[in-house]
């Protein structure tokens, strides 16, 4: 009688033979840290909003700037006729005007100005957490994939040794010719899911490379790093992190305040400046000084029209800020939610659960080396044991990824409530 070896006895050093395999991504594994500031140094966004922020300013510094004075001349020729003839004569003017803004005009300006310069900044802070939360979702993407991938050529690899040993079992008459299809469409279900998995990791690494600022075909091999567990906290403390820190409101209650501002705005445009200062008129027999003051006289209706549309800008932005902080509310809440529930899958994954399904699948293929086991039993075991291998992995990436959309919804680092738990 023939013996045969073991078809999977691969599994039970699977994972050793998968670590001596070279790396299957050119380049250094990049950390997680380093692709967030590799990101938020290379994106053209913040270039951008460093320019606005300039710009308000510049724009501070004109509000602060007091109107020139305007000097006026006025020089003329006079005629004058007389019994023998005309005579002419030089007659000018020279004036000087200072225009004097209605008080808390001008204070109101520079006001405005600043708050803009303010609102860029912290344009500056909303986008950083788009750009992370961005390159965060995009790195346990591939990072996910990767851990898979090396699962998935374990399983295409033992799936060739099955089906090669499974022909030897035909050919010499132990197994019928169901068990050899049986084993060419493991390893076809094999390359399936390995050829997938590769897709998603080229899907992941062009995501993560434009967000870096790479060329989107450029390798890339990402590495995890240390575990830092999010704290355990009830969710009224991640709400009130959020309404207090998170970016986007602090923008929005920054644009209500302007909005406000530009109501008085509104309101005092309808407030007369003055303009006054000296003046001369001369001529060879007279001098005129005097001093000329201004005074618009605005309509009935002046400024009504810009007085009513600052009003409705402002309920208008009061509104949206009610509701954004609603949908922040319910964007932290379903992110605890989905944190909760992927840690909770995750723990179903025990260290004793997988030690216990590695026995298992060593049983199984002991069995069916000695004709002890059915094929089917043995095929279900082995797919039991790389699913649920496969699916772990999936548990830790959901845990990553529900732990970066929680730190995007709440719009702050996550550090302040750990320390606020201890």
């Amino acid at each position: 009688m023939t013996v045969f070896k073991s078809p999977v006895l691969f599994l039970s050093v699977g994972t050793a033979l998968f670590l001596a395999r070279p790396s299957l991504f050119a380049g250094d594994p990049l950390t997680l840290p380093a692709a967030l500031a590799e990101a938020l140094a290379q994106s053209p966004a913040f270039q951008a909003v460093e320019a606005d922020i300039d710009s308000a300013k510049a724009e501070v510094l004109a509000a602060r700037t007091r109107p020139a004075p305007e000097l006026t001349l006025s020089p003329a020729i006079r005629r004058l006729r007389e019994s023998d003839g005309a005579r002419h004569e030089f007659l000018g003017g020279i004036s000087l005007a200072q225009t004097f803004p209605f008080p808390g005009k001008r204070e109101l300006l520079v006001s405005l100005a600043e708050r803009n310069v303010e609102l860029r900044t912290l344009a500056i802070d909303g986008l950083h957490f788009q750009v992370a939360a961005a390159v965060r979702k995009a790195f346990h993407e591939l990072l996910a994939a990767q851990n898979i991938v090396g699962l998935r050529h374990q399983q295409l690899e033992s799936a060739e040794t099955f089906r090669q040993s499974a022909a030897k079992r035909v050919e010499s008459g132990y197994a019928s010719d169901f068990e050899a299809v049986k084993s060419q469409g493991d390893v076809i279900a094999a390359r399936k899911l390995l050829q997938a998995t590769h897709g998603r990791i080229v899907s992941a690494r062009v995501e993560l490379n434009a967000l870096l600022g790479r060329d989107p075909s450029s390798p890339l091999e990402v590495a995890a790093g240390s575990n830092d567990p999010v704290p355990d906290c009830p969710l009224a403390d991640w709400l009130s992190l959020a309404l207090a820190s998170n970016p986007s409101l602090r923008v929005q209650a920054l644009q209500a305040e302007i909005a406000g501002l530009n109501v008085r705005k509104a309101r005092l445009a309808r407030k007369p400046d003055i303009t006054a200062g000296p003046s001369l008129e001369y001529s060879k027999s007279e001098q005129i000084f005097g001093v000329s003051v201004t005074i618009p006289l605005a309509g009935k209706n002046y400024g009504r029209g810009e007085i009513l549309a600052a009003d409705a800008r402002l309920r208008k932005v009061r509104a949206e800020t009610e509701q954004l902080r609603r949908e922040i509310v319910g964007a932290v809440t379903q992110a605890v939610a989905r944190l909760e529930t992927a840690r909770s899958q995750l723990a179903l994954y025990t260290p004793a659960y997988l030690d216990q399904l590695k026995a298992v699948v060593g049983q199984a293929e002991q069995g069916y080396a000695q004709s002890a086991t059915s094929l089917l039993l043995y095929l279900d075991a082995r797919r039991t044991y790389f699913d649920a291998l496969a699916d772990h992995q999936e548990a830790v990436a959901d845990v990553a990824a529900s732990r970066a959309e929680l730190e995007s919804a709440v719009g702050a680092s996550l550090q302040p409530v750990s320390a606020n738990s201890n």
